[in-house]
């Protein structure tokens, strides 16, 4: 089931609770984070509470007709304006501009949200400037956005920023599951990925289940002291990467795989991505010192550095391995 956005950002909720039941709100707000963290339902759920027939204490009902309209985008004071193609147009703003110089259809309030901000065109983002600049009437206006880097200064000064809280590893692995994609994989993508939109392009790659295959049988093969591991990275493992994106995939595949050993040797199961590894970690690194462990997890990360400064990725790979074959078995 789909967390509801008081799971997702509790801290949030509660503070714009607060807001609405003491008349606190401003003009305008920038609502900032990644996909998936909940700006639209954040805007939704405050705008729900400014309207809500039945709001306790700022918190609104979600269940009376105001609620209702607004969740399907048919409230004629709430008015949202998305991206048309590309960009966000001029002319969107200025239909924008003369629905903020109009009263309230039902009351004196009006709530503006413009998702994907940073899509407006600079004709659009210098036409919406004046009414930031002298706001009129009682009106708040939301400006959604997961690259806030991409508006202008004048734009995001003129608003109060709000950063939306990343979810949690545990909250991901919800979304994802709600979103259809398998519990096992769910718990993998939530410790590769920071969203829902990233978590799903990398399991939409066609070769993400045969490099986590591929990868867990390296590792066994390195850990049991099988040379063939060497030969895997160009036989195998080299065969997947196409670009930089199937590059970062790969290393951070093996981080977590190795990640995985350390955690084990401390106690830490909870927190192992692939379970059913633990027997056989346990079976084939007894004889490995601690140090060791955690030695061969910095080897990994340093090789995910070196990355960055153009050594070929097989390169890389092969000195990966052999280096993990002296700090383990030497």
């Amino acid at each position: 089931m789909k967390m509801s956005i008081t799971e997702r950002q509790p801290f949030l909720t509660k503070h714009f609770a607060k807001l609405i039941r003491e008349n606190k709100l401003v003009h305008a707000y920038l609502l900032s984070g990644a996909e998936g963290t909940g700006k639209i339902e954040l805007a939704k759920w405050i705008a729900k509470g400014i309207f809500c027939l039945n709001s306790q204490n700022g918190v609104p009902c979600l269940k009376c007709s105001e609620c209702n309209r607004i969740e399907n985008n048919n409230h004629p004071d709430v008015v949202t304006i998305m991206p048309d193609g590309l960009s966000i147009k001029v002319e969107q703003i200025r239909y924008l501009k003369s629905e903020f110089n109009k009263s309230g259809v039902e009351s004196d309030r009006k709530v503006f949200i413009i998702q994907d901000a940073q899509k407006m065109s600079i004709g659009a983002a210098n036409s919406l400037l004046k009414f930031l600049e002298e706001p009129s009437g009682n009106i708040t206006a939301f400006l959604l956005t997961s690259e806030p880097q991409k508006l202008l200064p004048t734009i995001i000064s003129r608003c109060q920023e709000v950063e939306m809280q990343q979810l949690t590893s545990g909250q991901l692995e919800q979304e994802l599951i709600s979103e259809g994609i398998s519990e096992k994989n769910s718990h993998i993508l939530a410790n590769l990925a920071q969203s829902v939109v990233e978590a799903k392009k990398i399991n939409d790659n066609e070769n993400f289940d045969k490099i986590l295959a591929t990868v867990n049988n390296w590792y066994r093969k390195l850990l049991r002291k099988d040379l063939l591991s060497f030969v895997m990275i160009q036989s195998k493992i080299i065969g997947f990467i196409q670009n930089k994106e199937d590059q970062n995939l790969v290393l951070q595949v093996i981080i977590l795989t190795v990640r995985d050993t350390v955690l084990e040797r401390f106690g830490l199961t909870e927190e192992i991505v692939f379970k059913e590894n633990i027997d056989f970690i346990q079976q084939n690194t007894a004889q490995i010192a601690n140090s060791k462990l955690v030695n061969g997890l910095n080897l990994v990360v340093e090789s995910n550095r070196k990355l960055a400064s153009n050594i070929s990725m097989q390169n890389m790979l092969e000195t990966l391995t052999l280096n993990l074959f002296d700090c383990y078995f030497k």
